[in-house]
């Protein structure tokens, strides 16, 4: 099966609330390791994508979502499902495209929110976690190593990237006081604030190519 490719000049309308929960489900039925389960970590999963120069070809970087390397091996009930998810996932690809292309502040990445009461009251606060997103954000910077591995290696992005390295990452690689930090809800969401400021910065960087390949 040749899975469609990505064309900003198709009318790709974005996804509606039940679409999206609609393909949610549909991800969190996939077992396979390394696999993206939900809409989070695929929002963050594409951005990484967009935010490199180019995109992969189609039959690469869209089987990653269901976690394999072919294409013909996707594991929904039938071809037609198939198409189906790759569509939404091609749909969701062009909002996020459009808004970065438009105006990369006004992006807004789907992250976990959970109320909780605070320490000192009993009011309840909002706690953002974008811990899924982080952790798709870095599984789409594997898709293109050779820039992305500049892009670590540039001291100024590298800083601008830690709150999504540190949110990303296995706790277990993390030394005793970043674990400290991503452990605590405050923590998780003082970092969680500070990564729309990094996709900004990344969208907007001379390293990103004006004249990107990506169509």
């Amino acid at each position: 099966m040749k899975l469609p490719q990505y064309n900003p000049a198709i009318d790709n309308p974005a996804l509606t609330e039940e679409d999206m929960d609609e393909l949610d489900e549909l991800l969190s039925c996939i077992t396979a390791d390394d696999a993206i389960t939900d809409m989070e970590s695929l929002d963050g999963y594409l951005t990484a994508l967009l935010l490199a120069p180019a995109l992969p070809d189609a039959n690469v970087w869209i089987p990653r979502v269901w976690g394999s390397d072919d294409p013909e091996k996707a594991p929904f009930g039938s071809g037609k499902q198939t198409k189906k998810v790759a569509q939404s996932v091609l749909r969701h690809l062009a909002s996020i495209d459009r808004q970065l292309r438009a105006d990369p502040d006004g992006l807004e990445p789907l992250f976990g929110i959970a109320e909780v009461e605070a320490e000192d009251s009993e009011e309840i606060q909002e706690i953002v976690d974008a811990e899924l997103w982080c952790i798709g954000f870095l599984q789409g910077t594997a898709m293109a190593p050779d820039y992305w591995n500049r892009v670590f290696d540039d001291a100024e992005l590298a800083d601008a990237l830690t709150p999504i390295v540190l949110l990303g990452t296995d706790p277990e690689t993390l030394t005793p006081q970043q674990q400290e930090l991503v452990g605590s809800p405050e923590g998780r969401d003082t970092l969680s604030r500070q990564v729309p400021e990094a996709i900004t910065e990344l969208a907007r960087h001379p390293m990103r190519s004006p004249d990107s390949t990506r169509p």
